[in-house]
């Protein structure tokens, strides 16, 4: 029995490799001759470096740069220095979780420390540079990113402006830098949000960074002026993502915007994989309405089904919603929940609790 193990991270306690290690811990005290692959997988957002770096290698490069309010920090990225690639996760400096919850205010932060990554990327001689760009702690548009690469940002006066959110609504004109780099970049994301509107970055996504209801309004004001600059890259899914970054992305690095998921699934030849496997093994933190939204989850579900593979879920937390896959059993999904006491005791024993979810497995599909 050859089995596939190829969830998400588990947010809060558990890694995406942590997670297949407890799994096949588990499986393997009831059926020892199973074969495993274990396929750690992240859909862009945090965690995606550590997915590739196993794969592929790679060196972590140490930068002096600054969090999302502009205070130094030191922060990395990889750099594969023999093919000209580096891949740099906008979370490490301009993530939401460098910021306590009193510090969130998306009208100051900015995604300058994600710039100063590029531009040592470049120094570097990267000739292609992937950003993934999940967990923001921004609503700048990208305009921070751009600042730290050149461009300049002026009033209706010529005056400059400081890259935060609050100043998108000031904006107009942008000065492009005069030097223009050769280097393709490709941005990994799991939104499909445009930059502004009802559906857009600020509506969507402001209130978990800390924006009020009049931030929130505030903000969108300002990512509708600069869309006047962005033209119809406003409107392309993925352009609201972290914050409008997708957008800025697009408009100051000519990007080209890719399905997280999907990205890292063909990254590390899940494919190949899955027509090996005779059952495969997938989860995430919490399965519920928005997983089937393009998530890890959703995506192995989808290319299991393509190819009549069996699937098993596993979560911290399982809520049924009205798009669950009709053809998966809600009985298959597994949850940590369901045998914990509580919250922070799924938290703390979330291994253990894994573990012996394998050993169910390995009992109720592996004959």
């Amino acid at each position: 029995m050859h089995v596939l193990i190829s969830p998400d991270k588990f947010k809060g306690s558990l890694s995406a490799s942590q997670v297949c290690e407890a799994l096949e811990k588990g499986i393997k005290k009831r059926r020892p001759k199973t074969i495993f692959t274990k396929m750690p997988l992240a859909d862009g957002g945090e965690g995606t470096l550590k997915v590739i770096q196993q794969l592929h290698g790679g060196a972590w490069i140490t930068v002096n740069t600054f969090d999302p309010l502009l205070r130094p920090i030191q922060a990395d990225y990889l750099y594969l220095a023999d093919q000209k690639i580096a891949y740099i996760e906008m979370a490490r400096a301009s993530g939401l979780a460098l910021l306590t919850i009193k510090e969130r205010k998306p009208l100051k932060t900015s995604t300058f420390g994600t710039g100063v990554f590029i531009a040592d990327a470049l120094a570097r001689g990267a000739t292609q540079i992937i950003l993934t760009i999940g967990g923001s702690a921004t609503n700048d548009a990208g305009i921070g990113m751009a600042s730290a690469l050149g461009w300049k940002f002026l009033d209706a006066k010529d005056t400059p402006l400081d890259a935060i959110g609050e100043n998108l609504i000031h904006i107009s004109s942008i000065s492009a830098p005069a030097l223009v780099e050769t280097c393709t970049f490709t941005v990994v994301t799991d939104v499909t949000n445009p930059l502004a509107g009802p559906s857009g970055a600020a509506h969507v996504f402001a209130a978990q960074k800390g924006a009020s209801a009049t931030v929130i309004k505030q903000l969108d004001k300002g990512l509708n002026n600069i869309a006047s600059f962005f033209g119809s890259i406003a409107s392309e899914a993925g352009a609201g993502a972290a914050g409008g970054l997708g957008a800025g992305a697009r408009y100051f690095l000519n990007a080209q915007l890719v399905s997280g998921s999907s990205w890292v699934m063909d990254k590390v030849h899940f494919n190949r994989a899955l027509l090996k496997a005779d059952f495969i093994i997938t989860g995430e933190g919490k399965i519920d309405s928005s997983t089937w939204g393009g998530k890890v989850v959703s995506e192995v579900i989808k290319r299991c089904d393509k190819v009549f593979k069996q699937t098993i879920l596993v979560s911290g937390a399982f809520e049924s919603s009205s798009n669950f896959p009709i053809f998966l059993d809600e009985n298959d999904v597994f949850t940590i929940s369901s045998r914990a006491k509580d919250s922070d005791d799924s938290i703390a024993r979330a291994a253990e609790i894994l573990e012996q979810i394998g050993e169910e497995i390995a009992l109720k599909y592996l004959n």
